[in-house]
Parts: C-alpha cells; structure tokens; sequence
C-alpha cells in the first residue's frame, strides 16, 4: 500500500508540476510578445485567462493531493478548505466558460461573408470583454455556497457530511448550486459541440474547395485562421474528454458512496486538462506578433 501511494504521490507532483511550468512559460509567451507594441488579440485575450484559471486548477487542488499522497495531514484547517475549494470550484467554472468562448468566438472569425454571423464580425472585441466579464462574476456568484458546504477534516463521517475529499469534509450540497453548475456545465458543453461541429463544416468546404482550385499556393493548412480552428477544436475535444471522464467518476463516488481510490482518480482528471493544454496551444504560441 505504501508502495502505490508514493507512486500516487510522484505522479501528482509529476503532473502538477508539468502543467505549472508549461502554463507559466505559455503564459510569459503571450505577455512577452504583446509588450513590444502589439495589440493583444480578442481571442488571445481569452486565452490568457484560461491560462491563468488552469494554474489555479493545478495549484488548489494540486498541492493537497499531493501533500495527501505523501501522507502529511492536517494541512489545511477549516478556512483553508474553505478557500482551496472556493478557488478550485471557480477556477474549474471558468475554464469551461473560457473553453466554451474560444469555440464560439472562432466560429464567428471563420464564417463567411454571407452567413448570419458574420455580422457580429466587427464587435467580436466589445463581445468578447463583456463575456469574459461576464464570466468571472457569474462563477465567481455562483461558487458563494461552496464555503457553507465545505468543511475542515473530519475523523468520522455523519449523516451531515456525504462524502469526504480525505484533506477536507463535504457537507450536504444545496439544491440550487448543483441545478446551477450543472446547467451552466451542460449549457456550454452543448455549445461547444454545436460551434466545433460548425468549424468543422466550414473546414471542410474549404478543403473542398481549395482542391477544386488545385493551387499549390493556397493550401488550407498553411491559412492561419485554419491552423487556429484546428488548435481550438483539439483544444476543446481534448476538454471534453476530460470533463466526462472526471463526470464518471464524480457520479461513482455519488452512488458507491466515498472512496479513496476513486477520490484520487477524479483529482488526476481534473488536473489533466489543465496539464495538457499548454502542449495544444504552444505550437500556435505567438512567436513574433500576437495571433491565434
């Protein structure tokens, strides 16, 4: 048993690190090019704040479970959890949000001149601040209740607490939060099937007709707007595949009741989008002007 929790442990850190750093140095190639002068991009704009929301995934849930793992307890005390958790829930929030505006966004860039949303074209900046404000209140209201549920360590589990995140309790959950998560979580992983399956019509006819054209010239994997519509939708399917592997695992621990082996399979999910989206975004990482 001690065996396979240093095992645990070292991946964790592993995987925590990775993503930190691979975050961080994303992060500083964004900030570095757009300091000489250049503009930031809207959508870069969105970009930098899931960035900066997955380093929060990876730091507040992160750091526990690997302390966890490493069998060191009594870390964090009742307001420690109470915030770890705040930040981890909202952050986890904002990620989906933000994924879920890069798919919208790109698919308004890319459509063509004679379809309905190419209207929305030229206020594509002022749509893209107001959501991305939007955003930050809506989750960060909608996480309120997370202090009132969540609780220091307990050494025994009652009818009070359903479950138990080894480091810290859970209470009973309200109602009206797991309505409102869920919906807002249904609400744009919809929107993100519906907008990628857009992107990819229009990649499609695109590749069409450049073969039609059969120019040499004019190859669609070398248009930057394609090679960023690829790069959003690996982007979004590989959240996706996250998100529903770690929704599995969250329904076991509601139905089988609290276990350990489960509790920490759903926190190396949780942490495996935002390790491994840098390593997506880094090959379109601006280089010498800000673009994506």
């Amino acid at each position: 048993m001690l065996a396979i929790n240093v095992c645990i442990a070292i991946f964790l850190l592993f995987q925590t690190t990775v993503g930190i750093v691979a975050n961080f140095f994303l992060l500083f190639l964004y900030i570095l090019n757009c300091l000489p002068g250049h503009k930031l991009r809207p959508l870069n704009l969105i970009l930098t704040q899931l960035i900066l929301a997955n380093l929060t995934i990876l730091v507040s849930i992160g750091s526990p479970e690997i302390l966890q793992a490493f069998k060191i307890s009594n870390f964090l005390d009742d307001v420690g959890c109470k915030m770890t958790f705040f930040l981890y829930r909202t952050a986890q929030g904002l990620s989906i949000c933000f994924t879920c505006l890069l798919c919208s966004f790109q698919a308004i860039t890319i459509s063509p001149s004679d379809s309905t949303l190419s209207a929305l074209k030229a206020r594509i900046p002022e749509f893209i601040s107001t959501s991305c404000l939007f955003c930050w209140i809506f989750n960060i209201l909608i996480e309120i209740p997370v202090p009132i549920f969540v609780r220091g360590p307990r050494n025994t589990i009652n009818n009070t607490y359903k479950s138990n995140a080894i480091y810290c309790s859970i209470g009973t959950i309200v109602d009206v939060y797991f309505v409102m998560t869920t919906l807002r979580n249904l609400l744009c992983v919809g929107l993100m099937f519906w907008t990628s399956g857009y992107m990819v019509l229009l990649l499609h006819r695109h590749h069409q007709q450049v073969q039609n054209i059969r120019s040499i010239n004019l190859s669609y994997r070398t248009l930057p707007e394609v090679k960023a519509t690829q790069t959003i939708l690996l982007l979004m399917g590989t959240f996706v595949c996250f998100y529903l592997l770690h929704s599995i695992t969250l329904i076991s621990l509601t139905y089988l009741g609290p276990n350990r082996h489960w509790l920490t399979i759903s926190a190396i999910l949780s942490l495996c989008f935002p390790t491994l989206s840098p390593f997506v975004l880094l090959p379109q990482a601006p280089k010498h002007s800000c673009i994506l």
